[in-house]
């Protein structure tokens, strides 16, 4: 009986699941403006866990959201920089899925040497952004913080700087950035960045951390580093699909909703 109650729950949370992202797709929204009601973990309560938490959010779709415009935006940009050095979008995507970064693969197969590889972190994030706009929930969200997050890039610190300027964001009340150059432009998700970022933000043990990322990839890294993890946005980038990850500690739609599920964050 038991098991065929289990069943039911969780067949009205995947109804309810796909009534909103379908919405979400109706309306275009990468984060719906509401919380989806999956099975939620809430984590045991952990006084001594809330006083020395560190928090790194993801900046590119995390910390806000355009569906996907700027990532784009990015996208062309990088196909545009590697068209120049006579390599395709097809070679370009090769080389990203052998070595997670078409920067790493331009890197490993000579194509680019280590000034290169400057010139084109600089090229291809001189990008407009006039698509991210300001955000005074996230502004007032950010500076009720506990403690000062940090921002965990994949991209630069200077392509950071600029979204938080177009967010109209205080660098006051953030930490620091952790970008690719810190991280030896390894990928976010190899466990040697993840130590950059622990070293950085000065945290001995990584149960004391919390990654925002909408990147399964990063989600799934996080925790098989012993981090903590919340997934961010409920929808695929390439298809609009449902995204769930079993890794997650909590999913929600947007930045917007982590007070809803970790209200420990704040005052």
């Amino acid at each position: 009986r038991t098991r065929v109650m289990r069943h039911r729950v969780g067949a009205l949370q995947c109804l309810r699941i796909l009534m909103c992202v379908g919405a979400g797709r109706y309306f275009g929204l990468q984060g719906l403006p509401f919380a989806i009601p999956i099975a939620q973990k809430r984590l045991p309560k952990d006084t001594a866990w809330e006083d020395d938490v560190v928090l790194f959010l993801d900046c590119d779709d995390c910390l806000y959201q355009n569906n996907w415009t700027t990532a784009e935006k990015l996208t062309d940009s990088i196909a545009a920089y590697t068209a120049r050095l006579g390599v395709s979008k097809e070679e370009a995507f090769a080389l990203y899925e052998e070595h997670g970064t078409a920067l790493k693969g331009l890197l490993a197969e000579g194509i680019l040497d280590e000034n290169g590889a400057e010139v084109y972190l600089q090229d291809v994030h001189a990008i407009d952004l006039s698509d991210i706009t300001p955000d005074p929930q996230l502004a007032r969200l950010v500076g009720r913080l506990r403690k000062r997050p940090w921002i965990f890039t994949a991209s630069t610190e200077e392509h950071v700087r600029r979204c938080i300027r177009r967010l109209k964001l205080s660098s006051k009340d953030l930490a620091g950035i952790i970008d690719t150059r810190l991280c030896r432009l390894e990928t976010k998700h190899h466990p040697s960045s993840f130590n950059v970022a622990m070293q950085r933000a000065g945290v001995a043990r990584p149960e004391h951390c919390l990654l925002c990322d909408d990147s399964l990839k990063n989600i799934r890294a996080a925790k098989r580093m012993g981090w903590r993890a919340v997934l961010v946005g409920y929808l695929s980038r390439g298809d609009g699909s449902p995204v769930q990850c079993e890794e997650a500690d909590f999913h929600i739609g947007s930045i917007h909703e982590l007070p809803e599920v970790m209200p420990e964050l704040w005052n």
